[in-house]
């Protein structure tokens, strides 16, 4: 079977197309979102309804959460509140029986499937049992959190994690002891730079965090595609996938956005 993971798609109705043409014409066998379907972009609308229409898996992102009122953004992320309230307004106007914030508020934390989790973030961030979700619980993997989650993920059920929150693509292999006791010692980190596909061979004794990168940005790598991940269980090969797609219409209609022209988080999508 090949799946492809996608998230991260922010309102970018342009990117999330280009994505399900490029898993339609891998003949994907499932598609997985990994959250986030709007936040950032002022046209979380338009990525909603789609979303809705794929009826598809799909795990809450923090942004999700955000715009759906379940709890407030840290108090120095200015420019994401604003795009949230953007979002939370727009979807209210759109359903003013308060529909889509319902749905999104009532989007799962982790999906598990034989051999995998699926989560927005980490699984080793999530909230404990009867504990609300909170922005904390989805800080970034920068390497204190990682070192953190070491021993977690190699005492981890199942060989497989698959995520995206951070959006750089990016896979984090922890290889069986072979004389290297420690976690840290174990662990490779594989990144692609600007391929359009970067594939792996997965090793049996080896567990595997698969980062799937962001469709819709902002794009942390500097590398402006959108991104998704497709695992291939014939084959036994995880493959990262950057796929380019004509941004003209998406700066245009930012550009006509008076609201979003203040966001300095956005500067990458007017160049």
């Amino acid at each position: 079977m090949k799946t492809c993971f996608f998230g991260d798609i922010h309102g970018n109705i342009w990117a999330l197309e280009a994505v399900l043409r490029h898993a339609e014409a891998r003949h994907a066998d499932r598609l997985i979102c990994l959250g986030d379907w709007v936040g950032w972009l002022p046209f979380g609308d338009r990525t909603y309804e789609r979303m809705i229409r794929l009826a598809i898996p799909s795990v809450a992102g923090n942004h999700d959460l955000m715009v759906a009122g379940v709890f407030p953004d840290l108090a120095h992320q200015t420019d994401r509140m604003q795009a949230s309230a953007y979002n939370a307004a727009l979807l209210c106007c759109r359903y003013p029986s308060n529909e889509a914030l319902t749905t999104l508020s009532q989007l799962p934390l982790t999906l598990d499937y034989p051999g995998m989790s699926v989560v927005h973030h980490s699984p080793f961030s999530l909230p404990r049992e009867g504990e609300p979700p909170a922005i904390t619980h989805f800080p970034y993997l920068d390497e204190k959190t990682l070192g953190e989650s070491l021993e977690a993920w190699s005492r981890y059920p199942v060989a497989l994690i698959v995520s995206g929150h951070d959006h750089i693509p990016a896979v984090f292999e922890l290889r069986a002891d072979a004389g290297e006791p420690s976690p840290i010692q174990r662990l490779r980190i594989h990144k692609p730079e600007n391929e359009p596909v970067f594939t792996l061979k997965m090793e049996e004794t080896s567990r595997y965090w698969v980062k799937a990168g962001s469709v819709g940005g902002p794009y942390r790598d500097g590398v402006f595609a959108a991104n998704s991940f497709i695992l291939d269980d014939a084959r036994a090969t995880l493959s990262l996938h950057r796929i380019p797609y004509d941004s003209t219409e998406l700066k245009r209609s930012l550009s006509e956005n008076r609201y979003f022209r203040n966001i300095r988080a956005l500067d990458g999508y007017r160049r």
